[in-house]
Formats: C-alpha cells, sequence, structure tokens
C-alpha cells in the first residue's frame, strides 16, 4: 500500500509517466494524424509531419498525457484493490513529454471509521395522543376543505375570508411578487407574513388601508428578508364558509363509508390515532438518525455529495412541476442543497456501517408488514401485494426499508430518551 489514509475520504497518489512511451504514442498519433489530415493546399494525407505537428502537436500531447495518468492511476489503484469513489483529479508537473512527467493524483475513497456508543445517543421523544377536541377540529377542517364560500356584509374577522387587491413596496418601489388582485386570504391562516392578516381585520368591502410591515429574517426570498415594506391593500369582498352536513354524503366525499355521525367519528377516530402513530414513528426516526449523524461526524467523498445534491436539486424542480433539462444553474443554485446531502449521505455510509457491523438482513415478517401498511391503502390490497412480490426492484425498496427499521429498532433499544410531551396537531404538523 502506497501509504492511503484510510480515514480521510481525499487522497493523493504521485506517479511518474515515461517519456519514452509518450513519445512513441505522440509519433504513432502524428503519422495517423498525417494518413488522415485534408490540409489546405496539400493533397489529401500528404501534408509534411512538421505541418502536422504544428497543427494538431500540442492537441495529441495533451490528449497523450491525459490518457496515460488515467491508464497508469487507475492500474496503480487495481493493484493495491482501492475502491476510488467519482473521478480523479490529474494533475501533470509539464506538458513536455521529451522528459518523463511526474503527476498527482488526487481522489476519494470510502473512509474507513468507527461508530460511536449507540448508549451516547440523546434524543427527546415525542408523546402524544388524539384528544375529542383535535378529533372536532378535525371534522370542522374537512368540513372547511368541502364547503362554500358566500359573501357576506360584515368587518373582516378571525375565521372568515377575504377578497383582496395588494400591492407591496419596498423603499417605495413595488418589489416583484409583491402585487395581487383578488387575492384570497383566510384570516388567522397564518399563510401571509406576520401582520398582514391581522392588519385586515374590522376593515369592510372597498375599505382600503396602509399595512408597514417586515418580512421574516428566514423567508426565503433574499432580498426580502428582514426587511421593511409597505402594503396598499383594498378589500374587494368579505366570506364566509358554508359548512356541509355531516350526512352520508359528506362521508362518502372524504372516503369514510358510514351511514350516521356515530359511525362516522368511530372511523375517523381510528383512522386519525393511526396516522398519529405512523407520525410519532417517524419522528422518533429522525430524531435518533439525526442524532447518530452528529455524534459521528464522518468525512464524505465531495463525489457522493455532489451526486446527492444533483438528485435533491431534480426532485425539487420536479416537485414544481418544471422541466429539469431547462432550469439554469442559477435558478436552482447547487449550493443550495449541499448541506442536505451532505448529512443524507453521511447518514446513508453510517446506516451501511451499523448494517455491516451487525450482520442485519432484511426480516421477511418486518417486509410483510410494511407491504400490508402500504397495501391498505389501496381498493384491491392483495392485487398490490402480488404486484410488489412479483417485482424485484420494488420489492429491494421494501427490504431496504425493512432494515433501516432494524437499524432504528437496534438503536432505540441502546439510545437514551427524554419524553417530550406535544398536542396532536404540533405532531402532525412537525416538519
Amino acid at each position: 500500500m502506497f501509504g492511503l489514509n484510510k480515514k480521510k475520504a481525499e487522497n493523493k497518489l504521485s506517479l511518474k509517466l515515461e517519456s519514452k512511451l509518450l513519445q512513441d504514442r505522440f509519433n504513432k498519433k502524428i503519422l495517423q494524424q498525417q494518413r488522415d489530415s485534408n490540409l489546405k493546399g496539400y493533397r489529401k494525407g500528404k501534408a509534411p509531419k512538421d505541418v502536422i505537428e504544428q497543427y494538431y502537436g500540442d492537441q495529441i500531447t495533451a490528449q497523450i498525457i491525459y490518457e496515460e495518468m488515467a491508464n497508469t492511476f487507475y492500474k496503480k489503484i487495481s493493484e493495491e484493490k482501492i475502491s476510488v469513489v467519482g473521478q480523479p483529479a490529474l494533475n501533470p508537473s509539464s506538458m513536455d513529454i521529451k522528459k518523463d512527467i511526474k503527476f498527482d493524483a488526487i481522489f476519494e475513497v470510502y473512509p474507513e471509521f468507527s461508530l460511536k456508543k449507540f448508549s451516547t445517543i440523546k434524543y427527546k421523544k415525542p408523546i402524544a395522543t388524539l384528544k375529542d377536541s383535535d378529533l372536532d377540529k378535525s371534522i370542522l377542517e374537512m368540513r372547511k376543505r368541502f364547503g362554500n364560500l358566500e359573501k357576506i356584509e360584515e368587518s373582516v374577522a378571525d375565521g372568515l375570508y377575504a377578497k383582496v387587491d395588494f400591492e407591496g413596496y419596498l423603499n417605495d418601489e413595488l418589489f416583484e411578487g409583491g402585487a395581487a388582485k383578488d387575492y384570497l386570504i383566510e384570516i388567522g391562516s397564518n399563510n401571509m407574513i406576520p401582520g398582514f392578516e391581522e392588519g385586515l381585520i374590522g376593515l369592510k368591502e372597498n375599505e382600503e388601508k396602509e399595512l408597514n410591515l417586515s418580512f421574516p429574517d428566514d423567508y426565503h426570498a433574499d432580498d426580502l428578508k428582514g426587511k421593511e415594506v409597505k402594503f396598499k391593500v383594498k378589500i374587494n369582498e368579505v366570506l364566509q364558509t358554508l359548512l356541509p352536513e355531516l350526512n352520508k354524503d359528506f362521508f362518502t366525499k372524504i372516503g369514510i363509508d358510514a351511514e350516521t355521525e356515530e359511525e362516522f367519528k368511530i372511523d375517523l377516530k381510528g383512522k386519525l390515532e393511526k396516522d398519529l402513530e405512523v407520525s410519532l414513528k417517524r419522528k422518533v426516526k429522525e430524531r435518533i438518525f439525526d442524532s447518530l449523524e452528529k455524534l459521528n461526524p464522518i468525512e464524505i467523498p465531495s463525489a457522493m455529495v455532489i451526486a446527492e445534491s444533483e438528485n435533491l436539486r431534480k426532485a425539487a424542480v420536479q416537485q414544481m412541476g418544471m422541466d429539469v433539462s431547462k432550469i439554469k444553474d442559477e435558478e436552482f443554485p447547487l449550493e443550495n442543497f449541499t448541506e442536505n446531502a451532505t448529512k443524507r449521505v453521511r447518514l446513508g455510509v453510517i446506516l451501511n456501517k451499523i448494517i455491516e457491523d451487525n450482520d442485519l438482513k432484511s426480516d421477511a415478517e418486518v417486509v410483510k408488514s410494511l407491504i400490508d401498511e402500504r397495501s391498505s391503502g389501496f381498493k384491491d390490497p392483495e392485487q398490490y401485494r402480488k404486484w410488489i412480490y412479483g417485482n424485484e426492484e420494488q420489492l429491494k425498496n421494501i427490504e431496504s426499508l425493512a432494515l433501516e427499521e432494524q437499524v432504528t429498532e437496534l438503536l432505540i433499544s441502546q439510545s437514551k430518551s427524554e419524553d417530550e410531551n406535544l398536542s396532536f396537531e404540533e405532531v402532525m404538523t412537525m416538519s
């Protein structure tokens, strides 16, 4: 071994290219180029060798040097049985093939590391139950979603809706994206920046008002973060929601097979409790994994981070309904995804290490449980189960998730937790 630092991702290898090899290849390439050349003033293949060298010498020299650096590098790492991540950076000391050329190959490998003891993992375990008030609020939200808006002759108040025209000014200039016509706002939803919805309370149809507000420091648009702005607002309409009755038609619309209000509430309560259970389990997993990743700040190959950043950017673009092939780098800078990508890659490497160290294999019962859980959302669960078991790629994805669940259980059994009491709403709205 040539002194590979197994604890670091980036390594350097110093190698040499022999002048004789380079010159032999150069001469063969020049002769080939001479036979194929069709230079102005000469018949095809008849241009003198020195003319060919004048036209193509530098290009051929560079091509040969980089090809031989790559050949030499990959031969060496193959002999040393080194697994390289990504492409190496090859830096020649000169481009003069009349002398031996030394070069450095900078490359990345999977670093070797030892995990911190699982007993050092500490996390807050969220605890929550579904209360009757949570059930009632969920039903109200569902009724609002299927309700109809009607215009009323009232002042804007919390819980009502307002259709407004507004214009936003930064330093007395209308800022981009700061104006809208007939924009529907639910008062109390907190969908607008702080102070906007509250500033409309008490206004009536056709009344106008200026709001002096500030954008939050963590606002998504950099040019507006923390900035003081002025909004000119006009109320066009005040509206309220006409809620649908709790009857079979309504139950059917939201996918619950019930005849009476009591049956509906029992069914919905069961679904919400299941949703809560899943959310609590997911949050525990996220918190344990976050703690695990922070306890093991291993160095990660940049090639893996770049690849994951590209994947995250692509997913973000697709989620916005945009064409990935048409986006510009400045619209979605890759560095915006680097931090998240680094954490995801590091965590993936750590989880693979845990699986390897503990010789974990996907448990058939865990796989079956995951498939059953997913199949419950389909009209024909049995058909879905057959499709999964008959699709090798999909089954492998489920097996990977099963392994992740097994790692989670292993970590839970050995780590330390502190209960954190939360409301149903807090758990369900956690990012």
